[in-house]
């Protein structure tokens, strides 16, 4: 459960991010997406 609600806040928060800034693309050397996964990973192991 706590997985889950993890993840639907990191996709609400990368929808948001995208509606701020529509022309901003993330390529996987991105920070904040190598940060966005290292979170996720994070509460995968939990």
């Amino acid at each position: 459960m706590r997985l889950l609600l993890a993840f639907i806040d990191w996709i609400r928060r990368r929808r948001q991010r995208r509606l701020e800034s529509e022309t901003a693309e993330y390529s996987a050397d991105d920070p904040w997406v190598l940060q966005q996964i290292e979170t996720f990973e994070r509460e995968l192991k939990r």
